[in-house]
Formats: structure tokens, sequence, C-alpha cells
């Protein structure tokens, strides 16, 4: 048992579903099959029970892709009734004027993410596929025209690097915020590695132009592209479509790393009891630099990288 006063958990993912229509070269969870060990939704309104009970403030609803769920709407209304804070990642193919409409009805508040790999159809069909650029902006504008609070979602790589102005001008143009993660090689992404993976220099170019940006765009900067202490395990996890719980979703495929299962174990007795420090790699551990710089960058990253660290950040190489 860990013995050390735990922080609330903030930001749960939870994968409702590996059902995807879009086949993305990047995908962390290798979506697009329905999983038949999905929770149902009697399970997942226990599972949401659970996170009341353990004081969580945000819930973010992921796939796959959310919206294939023919019980999303009750999926995110019971959420919201129990009073968490609901955010649901989609990659907006799927919402319709008149799903969005119901979406608003049910859940007003709900925030949503998009995903946008890029500003033009080129970029972002680079990893989305032929035709899914023009599907996902209509069902951008659906969602803010219903007057919904939409986060870009931006993941970094070796081809979109480079745009990450055009991010921020389309981003104010719409209306929206941005949220800038970096592309780490796991599930469908480890198969697209050499062609996805950024450099240090490409996350440092990306980090520079966040940092100078002084316009209107409410930015939401994962800790892997500043170099700040990652959340894994500490104030955030996953859930995954089995129940099992991660420090973090790409932590998937690392069982030592497993927190517990929301099946046969609450939620709060499986934060409560995890100590977040067995993901420190050995070699940060006991670097003298890693409170003052690097802060490890990202845990999940170091333990695929031969180096056994984040060399995006380590200082050390």
């Amino acid at each position: 048992m860990n013995t050390t006063l735990r922080p609330k958990p903030h930001n749960i993912e939870f994968e409702i579903t590996t059902a995807c229509n879009y086949g993305c070269f990047h995908c962390y969870c290798n979506a697009g099959k329905k999983s038949v060990v999905e929770l149902t939704t009697e399970e997942i309104k226990s599972v949401i029970d659970q996170l009341i009970e353990a004081e969580a403030e945000l819930l973010d609803i992921v796939g796959g892709e959310p919206l294939l769920r023919e019980d999303i709407l009750e999926i995110l209304s019971y959420g919201r009734s129990r009073g968490l804070k609901m955010l649901m990642n989609t990659n907006a193919s799927l919402a319709t004027k008149e799903l969005v409409k119901n979406l608003k009805e049910v859940v007003p508040d709900l925030l949503v993410g998009v995903s946008l790999d890029g500003p033009t159809p080129e970029v972002h069909e680079f990893v989305r596929g032929k035709g899914t650029f023009e599907k996902t902006m209509n069902g951008i504008n659906n969602f803010l025209n219903a007057g919904f609070d939409v986060t870009l979602l931006f993941v970094v790589n070796r081809e979109n690097y480079k745009y990450i102005d055009d991010m921020l001008i389309l981003s104010e143009k719409l209306g929206a915020n941005l949220y800038v993660d970096r592309f780490v090689p796991v599930g469908r992404g480890k198969i697209f590695k050499d062609r996805l993976l950024p450099t240090r220099e490409m996350v440092e170019y990306v980090a520079e132009k966040l940092k100078a940006y002084k316009g209107n765009v409410e930015l939401y900067i994962e800790e892997n592209i500043l170099g700040e202490e990652c959340t894994a395990g500490r104030t955030h996890a996953s859930i995954l479509v089995d129940g099992n719980v991660v420090p973090c979703g790409h932590f998937r495929y690392n069982p030592e790393f497993y927190m517990g299962n929301v099946r046969n174990e609450r939620f709060k007795v499986i934060w409560e009891k995890y100590n977040n420090q067995i993901l420190l790699p050995n070699v940060c551990a006991k670097c003298s630099l890693r409170n003052v710089s690097c802060k490890s960058g990202c845990l999940a990253y170091a333990y695929l990288n031969e180096s056994k660290v984040d060399d995006i950040h380590c200082k050390l190489l």
C-alpha cells in the first residue's frame, strides 16, 4: 500500500470503445474493431459512480470513436448528472447537425475535443486517410455552430510539426482552443514509427512557437512538449476498454505498470494504493538534473526508447 498522501485524480480518460471508422497511422490503441470485452452501459455507469467516490474532477471519454456507441448520450448525460466535468474526444466525422443538436440538449456544457492533425487536407490526411479532412471540418463547424466549447487536438509528428503556426491561425479563425501533444510510438503507431516520430529539434520548434504565442487561442500543452513533470499515475490515469487502469493510455502494453481493474476493484482503492514512483526510469531516479530541468520527460516514451530515457528532453544526451 502506498502510504504517501496521494493527490486526487484530476483528469481520468475512459476508453469506452475501440471501435472506430478511421484507421489512423498513429493510433495508440490500434482502433478499428469493437472489443469483445467492452464495458456495458451499466458497467460504465458504475465506474462513473466510482470516480465520484474517488473525487475525480474531469472525465475524458475517448475511443476508438465514442460516437459509434449507441449509448453515448446516456453515458455523457449520466456523468454530468453525477457532477463530473465531461469531455469527449472524437474525430467529428459522425457529428451530424442532428446528433450535435441532441448532444447539446442532453449535455449542454460538454467539452469537445476534435482530432485534427493539420490545417490542410494534405497534412491531416497523411495520418488519417483520404477524405477525412472535410468530414472532420464539417463536424467541427457543427459543434461550434451549436455553441460547444471545442478544442482542436493536434498530435505533433515528423510531418506536421512545421504547421504549428497554421494550426494556431486556424484555431483563432474558428474560435476554438488548441491542445498539443506528442506522438508516442505504441499500437498502430509503432508500425509507422519511422514516418511519424519527431526529433528533439522538431519538438523544440513547436515548444518555442507555443511559448512565444500571444494570441487569443487558449492553449492546452502536454508536459511531453514542454519538458514538465509527467502526470501519469500522479494526477491522471486511463481506464482501458476492458476495465484495466493504467497511468496513461500509452502504458496499455506494459502489464507490469497496470494499476488494477475496475471490474473487480473500486477505482478509489486502485488509485490510493498506486505508487507512481515505479514509473521513474532507473537512470532518471539517480540523476541530479531530474528535478531542475527535464523532469524525466514522457515516462511512457522512456520505456520504449533504447536509451531508457526520454531523449527529447534529457539534458545528458
